[in-house]
């Protein structure tokens, strides 16, 4: 079996690491870093741009049951776990092409509720597919899936998955259609899976400009999938996409994730500067500075430059920060029209993941030496410390540098880069 050529550039400059062996078995890799610890199969990418920090250790094998041809999708029983509004429609939209598709619900009363009624009370006038099955026995969903789409709230991703796990099927496929970063640890969600499996299992990190009730309405869309392995990350690509949902597929695990993570911090800004009617002008001049502060964190941790210019990045800050649906934008306009965070929660029953992310990235960035002006100002006004408009003043008062494309980033625009 030839290496196809979008693992080869996920690679780079390590293609001596031989991944796929012709038996189909996955040699797996760790990356131990001098600049921050040890890392998951993930770090693969790092391993090259850290300078020489790094040294690239083979630790196991798996063998991967999914090389099946990818026109067998119809066959694949998959599980989504998670009833949330995000949960609900990528179960629906995948049970509508004829997918073996179970929702997992959380209490037996949610699925006869679900199952009864066809309707969500998260996702309002959208009729569940007569195809899809709601059930609460999650020992039994997860024991008979091939494929496994975690749709959980970011910082119970550890506890969630942590009750799955003990139950997956050899090797079968997990996907995370999560966007956050834990705030204890930092991690991204495919790193806090891998924390449970270890290389026992693909994962596949799946993101993208997806506001659920357009998604749900029918109206066309388009978002990615990134995993290491391409023939994985074709068979997910072919289950979850539609006649008005377009999937593609992408190899950068680590700048895709991180791409659909830190725009939630820059549609909270926005909010803030819609609340303070800041001005279109002031708006696209923090999206702009704020896609480079996504990137330059994402760089930093082994992620490609152009994965920000894609759909999990540009795209999806786009559509987050343009958006009346989007309940980090929501949240951040109401910061800036006085309403206190504890407040807000209790109106709104959660948080936006903009919260919590905005924290685990300040954290990230100060280990790694990176300066995220816009996030940390945020977080201050998130804390209750810094009043909006003096966020804004300040930000304004930064010593004006040089806008410029980075030497990372040159290299991955340029032909041999």
């Amino acid at each position: 079996m030839q290496i196809r050529p979008t693992w080869g550039r996920a690679f780079g400059r390590l293609s001596r690491l031989q991944a796929i062996q012709a038996s189909g078995s996955i040699t797996s890799r760790r990356a131990v870093c001098k600049l921050g610890g040890s890392g998951g199969s993930g770090c693969i990418v790092h391993a090259g741009t850290c300078r020489g920090n790094c040294t690239v250790q083979p630790v196991a094998t798996f063998r991967n049951p999914m090389r099946s041809d990818v026109a067998q999708v119809g066959s694949t029983k998959i599980a989504v776990v998670g009833t949330g509004a995000w949960g609900v429609v990528v179960a629906s939209q995948m049970a509508s092409q004829g997918r073996a598709v179970t929702l997992v619900a959380r209490t037996r009363d949610e699925a006869a509720l679900l199952s009864s009624t066809r309707q969500s009370p998260r996702v309002p006038g959208v009729a569940l597919p007569d195809t899809l099955r709601v059930s609460a026995n999650l020992q039994s969903v997860i024991s008979e899936a091939s494929i496994v789409v975690m749709v959980v709230p970011a910082q119970s991703m550890r506890l969630n998955f942590g009750l799955v796990s003990p139950h997956l099927l050899p090797g079968a496929v997990v996907v995370s259609a999560t966007k956050g970063l834990e705030i204890a640890t930092g991690l991204r969600m495919t790193e806090v899976i891998a924390s449970f499996t270890g290389t026992d299992h693909p994962i596949c990190a799946f993101s993208g400009p997806n506001l659920a009730a357009e998604i749900a309405a029918g109206k066309p869309a388009s978002s990615v999938v990134a995993c290491a392995d391409d023939h994985v990350g074709q068979l997910v690509q072919a289950i979850l996409t539609t006649p008005s949902w377009r999937i593609y597929r992408h190899h950068d695990v680590i700048g895709v994730e991180l791409g659909g993570a830190l725009k939630n911090v820059i549609a909270l800004a926005i909010g803030i500067a819609e609340g303070l009617e800041a001005g279109e002008n002031a708006k696209a001049a923090l999206v702009t500075r704020g896609l480079a502060e996504m990137s330059r964190l994402g760089q930093a941790l082994g992620g490609e430059a152009l994965t920000f210019a894609g759909l999990a990045g540009l795209g999806d800050l786009v559509a987050t920060c343009s958006s009346p649906l989007s309940r980090n934008r929501t949240f951040g306009l109401r910061l800036a029209r006085g309403e206190r965070l504890a407040d807000l929660i209790e109106t709104s029953g959660s948080v936006a993941e903009g919260v919590p992310t905005t924290r685990a990235a300040l954290h990230v960035a100060s280990r790694m030496g990176v300066e995220l002006p816009i996030t940390a100002l945020l977080g201050e006004v998130i804390d209750g410390t810094l009043d909006p408009r003096e966020a804004g003043a300040r930000l304004l008062g930064r010593r004006a540098g040089r806008e410029r494309v980075d030497d990372s980033a040159r290299a991955s625009l340029s032909p041999s880069g």
